[in-house]
């Protein structure tokens, strides 16, 4: 039989109340009281309940994460992935579990059918939830929030969380530009873009800084180097076709997320075209699979779980009424170069 509080309390030689605090790290319990209650529930391997935590501090220990994809897209996606481990190595820290809500149909093209907020009030209306961290994307718009926003308190990754204050994200225009000026150092004037979603903040700010490092070396923008995909494999390979239509082709393409970059590298190489020798190839996102592609992709990385445990812990200074460091919390991203890109012959 599972030893109770009870149990911790008599082998301890305090009360349950006493052992109640000393779980919950209440103040005022001496450290010798706090030693022999902590040596108790070792001996005994006794483990909270969840409910009774929730009884004492009128919390439910749940954090609701909404992901406005399905859930097929989250599978698939490793950038969606990792900032999924890094909210969940947080919340594990502290002993609380993840509700997942995410959209209930099926992408259409590039944007999701079901309204964004759907996942958000689902989450709201369960009651169940102390916090909710919520996934920007581009169903949510970036002004109006939806009538149950802030009911909860919430934390966005990502530019916008539904209209609230609390968002983290890296520096997307920082680590465009870098991308960029890595690639006109090479010798490249001629840079295709691949980008998605036109609402998405963040790829608004990649574009931002990918025309400001062309507008410093005095290179012109044309929007005939930009072509369109939904972040797949198959769209950045379907989105080279018109680069390569073009009377002069690109002698580069930075491609918004990897996943796009390396569906693009497949259609070059189906075009007879080498990266990097006649093409070189950036992304965005630095998944896992960016290292050992062939070749080694040359991308910005974006420090995906970091940004998952900032939000998880911005969302419990909220829940548990500490003021929040900064409302905005922005991370750093990293140029890093491999095999992807080389100099202009």
């Amino acid at each position: 039989m599972a030893a109770t509080i009870y149990d911790v309390a008599k082998r301890a030689g305090v009360s349950t109340a006493t052992v109640s605090k000393v779980l919950s790290n209440t103040p005022y319990v001496s450290e010798a009281t706090r030693a022999k209650v902590l040596a108790a529930v070792a001996e005994l391997g006794y483990v909270p309940s969840l409910a009774a935590r929730g009884l004492t501090k009128a919390r439910t220990y749940l954090l609701a994460l909404v992901i406005p994809y399905t859930s097929d897209y989250l599978y698939s996606d490793p950038h969606l992935l990792e900032l999924f481990r890094g909210i969940e190595q947080e919340t594990r820290a502290r002993e609380y579990q993840i509700l997942l809500s995410t959209a209930d149909r099926k992408m259409a093209g590039a944007h999701a059918v079901e309204s964004a907020a759907e996942p958000y009030q689902r989450a709201v209306r369960s009651q169940y939830a102390d916090g909710v961290i919520v996934v920007a994307s581009s169903a949510f718009g970036s002004e109006t929030p939806p009538p149950l926003a802030q009911q909860l308190p919430t934390v966005g990754i990502g530019y916008h969380a539904l209209g609230g204050r609390h968002t983290v994200h890296s520096d997307d225009r920082s680590g465009a530009a870098a991308a960029t000026r890595h690639l006109l150092a090479l010798g490249h004037r001629r840079i295709g873009v691949i980008t998605a979603v036109p609402q998405i903040t963040a790829l608004l700010r990649r574009l931002e800084g990918h025309r400001q490092a062309l507008a410093e070396a005095g290179v012109p923008w044309d929007p005939a180097l930009m072509v369109w995909g939904d972040f797949s494999d198959a769209s950045g390979y379907r989105a080279v076709e018109p680069l390569l239509a073009l009377p002069h082709r690109p002698t580069a393409i930075f491609s918004f997320n990897d996943r796009m970059a390396m569906g693009a590298t497949k259609r070059l190489r189906e075009a007879g075209l080498r990266v990097p020798e006649d093409v070189s190839v950036v992304g965005f996102d630095d998944i896992p699979a960016a290292a050992f592609f062939d070749p080694p992709l040359t991308t910005v990385r974006q420090p995906a779980r970091e940004m998952g445990v900032a939000a998880a812990r911005l969302l419990f200074d909220l829940i548990e009424g500490r003021p929040a460091e900064a409302e905005e919390i922005v991370l750093p991203t990293e140029l890093v170069v491999r095999s992807s890109t080389g100099r202009l012959a």
